[in-house]
C-alpha cells in the first residue's frame, strides 16, 4: 500500500446552522465552538493564510456569521497516529467500490486522523476524487465498506443502506460472556442515543421506544467467549457494540463498551473483535433502468478462524490482530 501522506487531502466542508449557536457572532466564534480541541490562535492563523474559504473565495476570521454559509477547510495535523494499511479491493464497477479494511483504519477524516484514512488511501490508489462511503464503519472494526465512485449516481446507491432496501449486512462478533450462558438466537431491541456527557459514546435508554434492532445467532463458544453472527436491522452509530454490551455480551477488546476501557491509538497489535463480514444485495435497482444489482461480498476473515484467533489472544490476555 502506498504512503498515506503522499497525496493532498480533500477539503472538508461545514455548513453554518440556520440559527447561530448561543454566543456566536463571527465566523471564528463558530469554528472555536465547533472544534474545541483546536486553539483560537490556530484558527486565526488558518483564516489569515486563506485556509478557510467559501465558494467565492477566502473569508475573514471576524466576518459576521452567515446562516447556511458553506465553508471549506483542510484538516491539519502535525503528526497522525499510525494505522494499518493492509486493505483489499473486493469488488468494483463504474459506480461502486467495495473494500475490505483492517481494524484501526478510519474510513473518513476525524480527530487526529486526516491522511491516515481509508478514503485518502483509496484516492491515492484509484485516482478517483469522487469517492464517498455509503455507510459507516467504526475505525476499530474490520471488514467491508461500500463506496460510491460517482457523484452523479451517489444518491441512488445511498438508498442501499436505508430501511427496506434489499440489502443484508452480516457481522462476526466475538463477545465476552458477563451474564450466564450464551443465548442461541435472539433479537436485541433498544433505544440508543448519544451520551450527554461524552458525545463520542452512545447509551441505551430504558423505557423508551426502540430505535435500534439487531438479530444475533450463536456460532460457537469457548470458555467465557462466544462468537455471534449479527445482522443489524437498523444502522445507528456504535449500534452493535452498544446493544451487545447491554445484553451482557460486550465485544472482546472494546475500549468504549467492553470490560477493558483503556485504548492506545498507537498500539496496532490489539484489536476490537468485530468484523463486517458480509453484504448481500438482491436486485437493487440501478440508475437509469440498468439491470438490477445482485451481489454477495465477504471479508477475508472466516468467522471460525476469527473466533479461534480471538480465543487464543484472550488466553494470552492480549486481544491481538
Amino acid at each position: 500500500m502506498s504512503d498515506p501522506d503522499a497525496a493532498a487531502v480533500r477539503p472538508s466542508v461545514v455548513t453554518l446552522p440556520e440559527r447561530a449557536p448561543c454566543g456566536v457572532v463571527t465566523l471564528i466564534d463558530f469554528f472555536v465552538l465547533r472544534f474545541p480541541r483546536i486553539p483560537e490562535a490556530t484558527w486565526r492563523a488558518r483564516f489569515a493564510a486563506g485556509k478557510v474559504w467559501a465558494a467565492d473565495g477566502p473569508v475573514a476570521a471576524d466576518a459576521p456569521y452567515r446562516p447556511l454559509l458553506g465553508l471549506f477547510y483542510r484538516r491539519e495535523m502535525e503528526r497522525e497516529p499510525p494505522v494499518r494499511t493492509d486493505l483489499a479491493v473486493v469488488w468494483s464497477d463504474d459506480d461502486l467500490l467495495v473494500v475490505d479494511k483492517p481494524p484501526h483504519l478510519p474510513v473518513t477524516p476525524g480527530g487526529p486522523w486526516v491522511r491516515h484514512t481509508l478514503l485518502h488511501l483509496l484516492e491515492g490508489l484509484t485516482g478517483c476524487t469522487e469517492l464517498a462511503p455509503l455507510h459507516r464503519l467504526d475505525r476499530l472494526t474490520s471488514g467491508l465498506v461500500v463506496l460510491s465512485r460517482r457523484r452523479s449516481t451517489r444518491a441512488q446507491f445511498a438508498r442501499m443502506f436505508q430501511p427496506g432496501a434489499p440489502v443484508e449486512k452480516t457481522y462476526t462478533a466475538v463477545c465476552e460472556l458477563t451474564r450466564g450462558d450464551a443465548p442461541e438466537r435472539t433479537v436485541l431491541d433498544h433505544h440508543i442515543r448519544r451520551s450527554g456527557d461524552e458525545y463520542w459514546r452512545q447509551v441505551v435508554v430504558p423505557d423508551e421506544p426502540p430505535n435500534a434492532s439487531s438479530e444475533i445467532e450463536l456460532i460457537a463458544t469457548a470458555g467465557r467467549l462466544a462468537a455471534y453472527r449479527v445482522r443489524p436491522r437498523t444502522g445507528r452509530k456504535h449500534q452493535l457494540r452498544v446493544q451487545l454490551a447491554a445484553a451482557g455480551l460486550p465485544v472482546l477488546g472494546d475500549p468504549l463498551y467492553g470490560t477493558r476501557r483503556f485504548h492506545d491509538p498507537e498500539d496496532l497489535t490489539t484489536r476490537l473483535w468485530l468484523d463486517a463480514h458480509g453484504i448481500l444485495v438482491t436486485g437493487f435497482p440501478r440508475p437509469g433502468g440498468a439491470h438490477p444489482l445482485t451481489a454477495a461480498w465477504n471479508s477475508s476473515r472466516d468467522p471460525a478462524a476469527l473466533f479461534a484467533q480471538a480465543a487464543a489472544a484472550a488466553a494470552s490476555d492480549t486481544p491481538r490482530r
